[in-house]
């Protein structure tokens, strides 16, 4: 078979001629994967292979997986101009958590980020969490193109299911409600907000989750807090669907200037009673009363 070289016209179609014109996040995961041995050398000889573009984890959508013959996997996340932080930090960890969550017995993935320029600030925070991070410009992006192999090989929309012989995981799977934490692609996130677009909202942020083969899902409202509160999912099965939202202060956990910043847009129902010894345990039921003002508060 020859090599097809990339026809000049489409590097045209897809790059800016100016080299300060950031490339969007699809021109870069369109040429990575025509010319992925050329633009990811050291990934390449380590035996990455391109298994799938946006393939589909728990609802996300995983910009590149890459996968070894013996099942090491890599999670790429790619960016237009400087990738914002600490948005993709933890958009990038929540992809890593939702594949714990789906290969419990398999090694966590490798992390990586990748733009076309990557601050120095942005790498070094980003290292800080076990996130590598890579730098590709139009000109090396153009140059590659200009000498590479097309190849479409690679999957696209792969959807991850488990297949590890561990039946404690198969069946874990096969009770879990992967819908509750499904983001619809054509959701618009603002005004008017309700029930349903804050809970995918926190959930598209990366905000942890319930155990979904556990019955009422929830998930929580702040990641660096994570006893500090919780939202119930919206279903008819839910035990909470009186009060949604629930709060314990009595954590450690627990901050009060966040809490006054919610307070306004939420309405108390009503209070656990867990029994003696287990007063801790307790939390606080409220609904939101103006789903547009608790999201603010909420910073979505």
């Amino acid at each position: 078979m020859h090599d097809d070289r990339c026809r000049l016209s489409y590097v045209r179609s897809v790059l800016s001629e100016k080299e300060t014109s950031p490339m969007l996040e699809g021109e870069l995961e369109e040429a990575i994967r025509r010319a992925f041995p050329l633009l990811l050398p050291d990934l390449y000889h380590e035996g990455y292979r391109i298994k799938s573009s946006q393939a589909i984890l728990l609802g996300r959508r995983i910009d590149l997986l890459l996968e070894t013959a013996d099942r090491r996997t890599c999670i790429i996340e790619l960016k237009a101009g400087a990738p914002p932080m600490p948005h993709v930090r933890d958009q990038i960890h929540d992809y890593a958590e939702c594949w714990r969550k789906r290969y419990p017995v398999r090694k966590s993935p490798r992390l990586i980020v990748i733009s076309d320029v990557i601050p120095k600030v942005t790498e070094s925070e980003l290292a800080k969490s076990g996130v590598e991070s890579r730098a590709i410009s139009v000109g090396s992006v153009r140059d590659a193109l200009e000498r590479c192999r097309s190849d479409d090989s690679a999957a696209t929309g792969l959807k991850l299911d488990p297949n590890d012989p561990d039946d404690l995981a198969r069946v874990r799977d096969l009770l879990s409600d992967y819908d509750t934490v499904a983001v619809p692609d054509d959701v618009v996130f603002g005004p008017p907000w309700n029930h349903e677009k804050v809970y995918a909202a926190l959930v598209k942020r990366g905000e942890g989750y319930k155990d979904l083969w556990k019955k009422n899902p929830y998930v929580r409202l702040f990641g660096q807090y994570p006893r500090f509160g919780v939202l119930y999912h919206n279903t008819k099965a839910n035990a909470y669907k009186r009060g949604p939202l629930h709060f314990n202060p009595r954590v450690p956990a627990w901050n009060e200037k966040i809490f006054q910043q919610i307070k306004p847009s939420i309405e108390y129902v009503q209070s656990d009673n867990k029994g003696p010894g287990r007063e801790r345990y307790n939390c606080d039921w409220y609904r939101v009363k103006d789903w547009d003002r608790f999201a603010v508060a909420l910073g979505l």
